[in-house]
């Protein structure tokens, strides 16, 4: 029981340990919001753009596969269990299943799976290769030059693959509610922008900035963590990934159970 106790503390420990390293590196990355004078702005700017082409739009051709997909075989499913009430409900279900729920979740996936490991073993090498400090050697803040730009990026790209993907599942649910049902593309156009509602657009976004900023940094923060091997460099991304799918989850729950009870 001793040693349970004991193989748990050092959990506890670890885990708040993990928590104080990533509220500080937060702070940091606020901090550098404002640059001073002597940042290149324009080039930290280009960086940003880069990450967000790199994760956006790059994954796009997939990203809108994944939707159309996904919209037309839920509307599919949910016509075939709510037959005869389906085409009254047919606006709120596409909102429902698509921008509310699985667009964010779907494209926050995805982003994990391309640009989170890539994001974290990038951060890896230039760990092992000495370039962070030779970055601060020359006087040039890694945290603004290398980790605020990509933060920034995923970001951007998190926003346009939510839209992207909205979009697109928006389109295939809805092919498919004409092709199955007695409705009019331009009846079903109105009851689907009858159901969204101004709260959706606020939580697309707020999702778009909780979700990108949660991948980046934690995948910054566990390619930071390599110190001395390559033999790190898998075990820091799939800490990245496990550690990013955890927070999305668990950050769309509790945004789901603040809406509901708000």
């Amino acid at each position: 029981m001793r040693g349970f106790l004991r193989r748990l503390g050092r959990r506890v420990l670890g885990f708040l340990g993990h928590v104080g390293s990533l509220a500080r590196l937060e702070l940091a990355l606020a901090r550098r919001l404002v640059p001073p004078a002597r940042y290149n702005v324009r080039l930290c700017a280009k960086i940003t753009l880069t990450q967000a082409r790199f994760s956006g739009l790059h994954a796009a051709p997939l990203l809108a596969a994944l939707g159309a997909m996904i919209g037309a075989v839920g509307i599919l499913q949910f016509m075939t269990i709510l037959t005869g009430v389906a085409d009254e409900l047919i606006g709120s279900l596409l909102v429902t299943i698509i921008v509310r729920e699985m667009g964010p979740l779907i494209a926050a996936v995805l982003l994990i799976g391309r640009s989170g490991t890539a994001m974290a073993t990038e951060l890896g090498t230039m760990r092992l290769g000495g370039e962070l400090e030779a970055l601060a050697a020359y006087r040039i803040d890694p945290v603004a030059f290398i980790l605020l730009p990509r933060v920034a990026g995923m970001v951007l790209a998190m926003f346009a693959s939510i839209v992207l993907f909205d979009v697109t599942g928006l389109l295939g649910g809805s092919v498919i509610a004409v092709a199955l049902q007695d409705l009019s593309f331009a009846l079903l156009r109105s009851r689907v922008a009858a159901a969204l509602t101004p709260a959706d657009f606020v939580m697309t976004a707020a999702k778009a900035l909780l979700f990108g900023q949660t991948i980046a940094l934690l995948s910054c923060y566990f390619g930071l963590q390599v110190r001395r091997s390559p033999t790190e460099l898998p075990q820091a991304v799939t800490r990245a990934v496990v550690t990013s799918l955890a927070a999305v989850f668990a950050g769309d729950a509790i945004l789901a159970a603040a809406s509901y009870f708000a």
